[in-house]
């Protein structure tokens, strides 16, 4: 794990959180612990080799952010799993509601939205174990104090303060996401599965009846958003009238296409 100090270790809820100054990827320290325990959570204020999805890199830049990762080592047999990533937008989502930000949007799976500028992105990773036993790692990147972004990512992405005109304090942030962690997942390991989804489409403008252009591995398919399948997979109706189901793609509206 590569960090410059120690890390200050506290616990919120079940939560045990590790927080660096500076560290490398959250998500990688995280991967790097193979006995680390449910619910240890990675923080730094700053990221210097911060991941998304897709390979892209996150911008982290220094104390403007949240920039942390989770351990959940759920049920290896469950059909649900697709959800913890659905599950994950919605905490992020509900937090940044409580704390007074609006338009807020979750495009599918889990990216959060202010209009349409990403604020937010997710990314869940499984980790090996030699237990057999099922790790999964989510990682979150929360713009919150950014004042602004590189040119590469200024039209597609915003901030809490470029939005509202206010700081906010990334602690605060922290804490009252990870309470929504531990009441969403803990409603999933309940087996409430049609709850996360029936709040996953009340924040989403994308559940139903969206102009998209889905990009898979090898093709890209123009349709309409259709709804969720029972394990949160992505139904659309192309336009040619094929309904589609997409476990894995990168989702854009229309009018993101024509920026």
């Amino acid at each position: 794990m590569q960090s410059d100090h120690t890390p200050r270790i506290f616990s919120r809820g079940s939560f045990i959180v590790h927080h660096y100054s500076t560290i490398g990827s959250t998500s990688d320290a995280l991967k790097a612990i193979p006995d680390a325990p449910e619910f240890l959570c990675i923080v730094a204020d700053e990221q210097t080799a911060g991941r998304g999805r897709r390979t892209r890199s996150w911008h982290s830049s220094p104390g403007d952010g949240l920039y942390l990762s989770v351990l959940f080592r759920p049920d290896a047999g469950s059909e649900k799993i697709t959800l913890l990533s659905l599950l994950a937008a919605v905490a992020v989502a509900e937090t940044l509601s409580e704390l007074g930000l609006q338009r807020i949007d979750v495009k599918w799976p889990n990216d959060v939205m202010c209009g349409d500028r990403k604020i937010c992105g997710i990314l869940v990773e499984g980790a090996s174990s030699g237990s057999g036993d099922m790790r999964l790692i989510v990682g979150i990147g929360i713009n919150l104090n950014h004042h602004g972004f590189p040119d590469d990512l200024v039209s597609t992405a915003t901030s809490f303060l470029i939005e509202t005109g206010r700081n906010v304090p990334v602690d605060e942030v922290r804490d009252r996401l990870l309470d929504r962690l531990q009441i969403w997942y803990g409603r999933w390991c309940a087996g409430k599965w049609s709850g996360i989804l029936d709040r996953w489409r009340e924040l989403s403008s994308y559940a139903k009846g969206k102009r998209v252009i889905v990009t898979l591995d090898d093709s890209l398919i123009n349709g309409e958003t259709a709804g969720l399948t029972d394990s949160g997979a992505l139904i659309v109706k192309t336009d040619s009238g094929e309904l589609r189901t997409i476990l894995a793609g990168e989702v854009s509206s229309l009018r993101e296409e024509a920026r």
